[in-house]
């Protein structure tokens, strides 16, 4: 988010510059549309506010105002965007929470720290390149177990881009790109497009949300941090079908 990325930082100001204390009928053609998805009765001379969110681990990044209402925005950008970060344990906590069987914990704990916790063989950790190159089997195991629980799914769609892990705010709608050019996804938009199916084997995924190890070396404290990514995003920004509808 924004106090943890430069690159994302210099992006949210831009989009907050390009919004802040215009009038609607100033904005360009791109945000006009979006602001009219997220304002719909909005008009020409109404003036918008942006301010950055008051809590920097939440979900939302830019709160906008128009007319006192108020509308909570997350913004993404770059390649395989990071959606969440949490500690390693909360994280398992909430998938055991949805009973996932221990056979599955366990590969994903083999996945995160590139060997087994119960039974190290070697001093050497696999990266996830080699995890994927000699385990498959392990991967589609895995990915095929939570493509068929729409309820941790659309659960994990709340915890990783909505709500937040210590339910917070709630987003109102998630932005991809800069200032310039971009894509608008509403709440319902967001959890129609996790839930298509990801036939990949090169990660681990849950359906469009992918798995990362933060780290792997033992002594980097990031070690026990897992992210969760939506990669795909980067792929819609230059789908012409997809940006004349959500664009």
């Amino acid at each position: 988010m924004r106090r943890n990325s430069k690159d994302g930082a210099v992006n949210e100001t831009m989009i907050l510059n390009s919004l802040n204390r215009h009038h609607y009928k100033d904005l360009s053609d791109n945000w006009k549309k979006h602001m009219k998805r997220m304002f719909k009765d909005i008009e020409d001379d109404d003036y918008i506010l942006v301010n950055y969110f008051k809590f920097k681990d939440a979900k939302p990044d830019l709160e906008i105002i128009v007319n006192n209402r108020k509308v909570l925005l997350s913004v993404k950008s770059g390649h395989a965007p990071t959606m969440h970060y949490e500690p390693v344990y909360t994280f398992y906590q909430f998938l055991r929470d949805f009973n996932v069987p221990e056979r599955i914990m366990k590969i994903i704990s083999f996945y995160h720290y590139g060997y087994s916790r119960t039974k190290r063989v070697s001093d050497h950790i696999l990266s996830q390149k080699e995890i994927v190159e000699a385990y498959p089997s392990y991967i589609k195991e895995v990915n095929d177990y939570f493509a068929k629980h729409d309820e941790i799914i659309n659960e994990l769609i709340y915890r990783a881009i909505i709500r937040g892990r210590m339910k917070e705010d709630l987003i109102d709608y998630l932005y991809y790109g800069n200032a310039a050019r971009g894509f608008l996804l509403s709440i319902s938009d967001i959890q129609k497009l996790v839930n298509l199916e990801n036939n990949t084997l090169q990660t681990m995924c849950f359906k469009q949300l992918t798995y990362v190890s933060c780290a792997r070396k033992a002594d980097n404290p990031r070690q026990h941090h897992v992210k969760i990514n939506w990669p795909i995003l980067c792929k819609y920004f230059y789908d012409e079908e997809f940006m004349k509808k959500y664009g």
